[in-house]
């Protein structure tokens, strides 16, 4: 009896532990009171997943992990039936940042030194953080004493504005900086590479000659780093003095120098761990001799060649120790970088900060790597500028931040959304053909979702075109592109009797084939009809009549660049072919291949190499459409307007079955601060030719063509700006030449 009852202890003490257990699981997630931020976002920061057990105490972890995002003013977590519910409350939004008291200080200039701006998530926090700034920035310019003291008002659909009240104080100066003990470059020389000014004639009234015991700290840096630029180990400063000049409001400072002697670099010598990595073959490509004179940011490049160059062998992690040996007898600095394979780090957490607008999983799928991948520079390199490319933001960061685990990085993501509604307008000139006016509108960040909508139209003599189109990159959720578009193109060409109107609809799907290839399928249908009047040639007329071109095809683009955003290195490989005969009137076979190829020249400049070749060709019988053939002139001919170049019938520009364009470019940025202005100097040549030879004798057959120019862009504050000059000095006179175009856009 006994081993009876203890065997039914038994057995309902084991049904008992196993009817827990399986409640004990997570089998959903519920999140609510999310407006702005994502499920999975806060799934992410709450590191909680289903089927997964459900322990004591794991509401309040929950709580204090979503607490510390600072996203959250308020949060509960309740667990029932094996269900987690997560209710949360977003800190409201920021609605106005007002300024008051700043008589020396735009609003602007104060905007920018801020984190919480309008629309931004409030934080209490990040308030205090955001007034050291605003001090620091006022004491930079001399004033020590200035005070700022925030409040918050409160308005309704969860929204509030912050009020900054100012007191600017008195200006404290710089009236005279004296150096004591320097030889080898004058008072003057190393004024030049201080930060801290006296004031002049032209600086009195500015911020130059202000007193900052901050940044004479920093000056003293960059002098120390000057000097062992220049080859000077030992160089130290002995004393600095700042006194307030008695009865005034002005500072002298008084710095007294040791220079010590130059020194030149000593032998060199590389010791490696990393078996891929040759030693010799490092020594030979770095960018100094010995003998050369000793320069200390000569050692930081050679280290970060080293990071470069073992990082194209799969060396993520690596340790680059540096050694100095100084020899003092000789005057030589002897250098041996020890390398070794570094610890593994893996990503603690994502942080995004700064979207107001756009929502978290637009930005979180376009990263090459998640919570618990390896550190990997290249893929963080990579993702941010497949971020940028987005041209959602003004500005994408992606900082480290180190957590209590030794092996473990949270990676914080600050964004600055820019507007991404543009309206345009651009206008166009030839020699033949007069003006062309375009305008669009578009919209790349369709309700924060990533999805582009845009509406085009172009008007000139000769045609009017129309075309409307929707992208959603990221098909349910997937690397999954999809576009479709609906166009209407209405052509009555000059020096011919007939006009054409053509409507057509397209849609296409891009996806992966690795992390840089992408395949795009396509699929169009479009009718022309074509109508000649009674002074039609008989070439005219053999154009008249109506036809329907439904037409399957694909793009396969290999890239190997290192930046989707401004690359400056490496190339883009892209072969197309289109298949017309499915249906419709038409059978012809389209081939486009084009390549490019990026090369880095200088600090600030890019080389690139363009080119582009297809052809068309009918079959079964049949021949392509004549508004089908290939036409240049435009963006990949500049100079010479769109479709005005190449074969003639009876005065009319037929295009033809062949092309090729090759550009060469030479890209910099204008050393303008203010601006954003890049400047492009472009070479242009390009030939059409060939017409199935269907219509007898054909004027200008591949007769080459070139033109040389300048393109500037600028990102002006109403938006970007194109301008284009260009001088065609190959042509032929039927030719319309198109010498100077421009288009400006509004953002919203």
């Amino acid at each position: 009896m006994r081993k009876f009852l203890s065997l039914l202890v038994f057995c309902i003490c084991f049904l008992l532990s196993a009817y827990v257990s399986a409640n004990e699981t997570i089998n959903k997630i519920n999140v609510q009171g999310l407006q702005r931020i994502s499920y999975e976002t806060v799934l992410s920061y709450a590191e909680i997943e289903t089927d997964t057990i459900y322990s004591s105490g794991e509401s309040n972890k929950i709580i204090k992990k979503l607490y510390d995002t600072q996203l959250f003013s308020d949060v509960s977590v309740k667990y029932l039936d094996q269900v987690i519910t997560i209710t949360v409350k977003e800190n409201p939004t920021i609605n106005l940042v007002l300024f008051e008291g700043n008589k020396t200080k735009k609003d602007e200039d104060l905007i920018a030194e801020i984190k919480l701006t309008e629309r931004s998530i409030f934080s209490r926090s990040k308030i205090k953080e955001d007034v050291k700034r605003l001090l620091e920035l006022y004491q930079r310019s001399g004033r020590l004493s200035a005070t700022i003291d925030p409040s918050v008002e409160l308005l309704d659909n969860n929204r509030v504005n912050i009020i900054y009240s100012i007191d600017e104080s008195e200006i404290l100066r710089v009236s005279k900086i004296s150096i004591i003990g320097n030889s080898a470059f004058s008072d003057e020389e190393i004024k030049k590479i201080m930060t801290t000014k006296t004031p002049s004639l032209f600086r009195f009234w500015s911020a130059g000659g202000a007193y900052d015991p901050d940044r004479i700290e920093y000056d003293k840096e960059l002098v120390k780093e000057f000097y062992s630029e220049n080859g000077y180990v030992n160089f130290a400063f002995t004393s600095t003095i700042s006194q307030l000049i008695k009865g005034s409001n002005k500072f002298e400072i008084i710095m007294t120098v040791s220079e010590g002697d130059q020194f030149n670099f000593g032998p060199i010598d590389v010791n490696t761990k990393l078996k891929k990595l040759d030693a010799n073959v490092i020594k030979e490509n770095l960018s100094y001799n010995e003998g050369n004179i000793f320069n200390s940011n000569v050692i930081k490049e050679s280290v970060e060649f080293i990071k470069n160059t073992a990082s194209t062998y799969g060396f993520t992690f690596i340790q680059i120790d540096p050694e100095m040996i100084i020899n003092e007898k000789d005057q030589t600095v002897n250098i041996t970088f020890n390398i070794d394979e570094g610890p593994k780090v893996y990503v603690n957490r994502v942080n995004i900060d700064g979207n107001t607008r756009t929502i978290d999983k637009v930005i979180r799928r376009e990263l090459l790597f998640s919570e618990g991948d390896a550190y990997n520079k290249l893929s963080i390199n990579y993702s941010k500028d497949k971020i940028k490319s987005l041209n959602f933001f003004e500005s994408v960061q992606i900082n480290e931040e180190k957590t209590n685990d030794f092996d473990k990085l949270n990676l914080n993501i600050n964004v600055k959304e820019k507007n991404t509604g543009s309206a345009t307008i651009g206008a166009g000139y030839g020699d033949q053909n007069g003006t062309t006016l375009t305008a669009g509108i578009s919209e790349s960040n369709f309700l924060g979702r990533g999805q582009k909508v845009k509406f085009s139209t172009s008007f000139s003599s000769t045609q009017n075109l129309y075309d409307i189109s929707l992208t959603e990159p990221y098909f349910y959720n997937k690397d999954l592109s999809v576009r479709g578009d609906l166009y209407s193109k209405f052509s009555d060409p000059d020096n011919v009797n007939y006009e054409t109107e053509t409507v057509g609809i397209g849609f296409s799907v891009a996806f992966p084939l690795s992390k840089n290839n992408r395949i795009t399928t396509k699929y169009s249908l479009l009718t022309s009809k074509t109508t000649a009047d009674a002074n039609a040639t008989s070439y005219e007329q053999l154009l008249s009549g109506t036809s329907t071109v439904s037409i399957a095809g694909y793009i396969l683009s290999l890239d190997n660049r290192n930046s989707p955003y401004k690359p400056t290195n490496g190339s883009i490989f892209t072969i197309e072919q289109n298949l017309a005969g499915i249906g419709g009137t038409s059978n012809y076979l389209e081939n486009k291949i084009s390549y490019k190829k990026y090369l880095k020249l200088g600090k600030e400049i890019t080389g690139a190499i363009k080119t582009q070749f297809g052809s068309i060709n009918g079959y079964g019988g049949k021949y392509a459409p004549v508004d089908q053939m290939f036409n240049i002139g435009g963006k990949n001919l500049r100079g010479f307007k769109y479709g005005k170049v190449g074969p003639l019938l009876s005065s009319s520009f037929t295009g033809g079955n062949y092309y090729y364009v090759i550009a060469t470019e030479t890209n910099f940025d204008l050393p303008i601060d203010e601006y954003d202005i890049s400047s492009s100097l472009f070479l242009d040549v390009g030939s059409v030719w060939g017409l199935d030879n269907r219509y007898g004798s054909i004027d200008d057959e591949h007769k080459l063509r070139a033109s040389i120019g300048i393109n500037l862009n600028w990102d002006s504050a109403i938006g970007p700006i194109n301008f284009i000059l260009a001088e065609p000095f190959m042509s032929e006179p039927s030719d319309i030449t198109d010498k100077f175009s421009f288009d400006i856009g509004y953002n919203f």
